[in-house]
């Protein structure tokens, strides 16, 4: 599976931010902005899209990544800020050009490498082993420095510290726009999030020429300060959370769920290259039935499904089979996730009104009513059955009724004598079988 694949249209969403960026470059502005988003929407993604951008740009940026997730073993986040920052450096020294060498980029090292040293105390006394020892020393500091270190020895106060590292910084951004782009807020433990937003803060809060990137879920970052400041009452949560939370962010960029393209064909090729089309087949029709089932999904839950019902069908099927198989896998996996319950009803979900699962499924209600209705036809001379039509939609209905419907199938079908039909039958049965062993 092909992770750097858009299948949601996201580049004019993309072009946009690089716009924003470029211009509060050009104008030399401190800024501090989020990229909004509900958990696994593709926040992550589009982030690196515009990393990927602003590394073309050559020598206008100093460009630093932040995985707050990833550095969170740090007690202190100013800690995990330069030390995430400095692994930036080292993965693309390139970034610093040699007039910045004998300066900024010593200085730089150097707070970093204290900073590190700050965060090994923590974690030695908390744990009592120094990891930060294991990461190994940064590179050399340059020579000169001696007056740095003296200077640094003398001080004690942590936010003297801070004022070095702003210092600091502020050199580098006179040289070229700063630019940290933050992540995985998300998943951090509340407290620990605020944190992270308070240390951004006194680190990067009114310095030139810097740009901080923050990719939030703001109805979650709320409930972490709601939760962290105890504030309970709906008047205090509206005005409180809001204000407390413009203190960081200057202004925000919603990123919805996407437009759903045919790349997922390209993402997802490892699981359709199990399956295979004939000359009868027409792809379309499979992008129709595909794209308003994955539009229900955020692309994280996608990808979990894909990767789940691909190892579920390689267990269940040796050989490739016909692409109908694969339609029927992913609405049964998506009936899972959609908390569908009993499949018998899926065939007959036109055929009286469910309060139950109105209520839970809304709109994706009916959506299966649709594909339903399309699946079959009424002909003359055969009473009131349904007729299976020879469609994809057909074929997968069918599966259905064959597999929760045998006591009584409400459908007819001319598929009874096709051995084909009946092998991709018994390798959906085989997946499914398997599949209530995968949770």
């Amino acid at each position: 599976m092909d992770e750097r694949i858009d299948i949601l249209n996201r580049q004019h969403f993309v072009q946009g931010v690089g716009k924003v960026i470029h211009q509060l470059s050009a104008h030399k502005k401190g800024c501090c902005f989020a990229i909004e988003g509900s958990w696994g929407i593709g926040k992550t993604f589009v982030l690196e899209e515009i990393e990927e951008k602003i590394k073309r740009t050559e020598d206008k940026y100093f460009l630093f990544h932040y995985n707050c997730w990833q550095y969170d073993y740090y007690e202190e986040p100013a800690v995990a800020v330069i030390s995430a920052m400095i692994s930036s450096f080292e993965r693309d020294r390139t970034i610093f050009n040699k007039d910045l060498e004998d300066t900024v980029e010593a200085g730089y090292l150097f707070v970093g490498k204290k900073l590190k040293e700050i965060a090994g105390l923590y974690l030695k006394n908390r744990i009592g082993v120094d990891l930060i020892s294991w990461a190994g020393e940064i590179a050399s500091i340059k020579k000169g420095n001696a007056s740095a270190e003296y200077n640094f020895d003398k001080m004690f106060n942590f936010s003297q510290t801070i004022e070095m590292v702003r210092k600091d910084l502020q050199e580098m951004a006179e040289q070229r726009t700063i630019l940290l782009v933050v992540d995985e807020l998300d998943r951090c433990i509340p407290q620990y999030a605020i944190k992270v937003l308070e240390r951004l803060h006194h680190i990067f809060y009114g310095l030139d020429n810097l740009i901080v990137i923050l990719a939030i879920d703001r109805r979650q970052l709320e409930h972490s300060v709601e939760e962290m400041f105890g504030i309970n009452s709906l008047e205090d949560k509206r005005i409180d959370v809001e204000k407390y939370l413009k203190k960081f962010i200057d202004f925000s960029m919603e990123l919805d769920g996407g437009e759903m393209s045919p790349n997922y064909f390209l993402k997802y090729r490892d699981y359709f290259n199990k399956f295979f089309v004939t000359e009868d087949d027409n792809l379309q029709s499979v992008t129709d039935l595909l794209l308003p089932l994955l539009k229900t999904l955020d692309i994280r839950q996608q990808e979990k499904m894909i990767e789940k019902i691909s190892m579920v069908h390689s267990i269940a099927c040796a050989e490739k089979i016909h692409i109908s198989v694969l339609g029927f896998e992913i609405l049964f996996e998506i009936l899972d996730l959609w908390g569908f319950g009993d499949k018998r009803y899926l065939v007959l979900i036109n055929n009286a009104h469910y309060i139950s699962l109105e209520q839970k499924l809304g709109d994706k209600l009916e959506l299966l009513k649709t594909m339903e209705k399309k699946s079959w036809v009424l002909k003359r001379g055969m009473g009131d059955k349904k007729v299976v039509k020879t469609n994809l939609l057909g074929k997968i209905f069918w599966y259905f009724a064959n597999i929760f419907n045998i006591e009584e199938i409400p459908y007819q079908s001319l598929y009874e004598s096709d051995e084909e039909v009946q092998k991709n039958i018994l390798a959906a049965k085989g997946f499914c079988e398997f599949h209530k062993y995968l949770k």
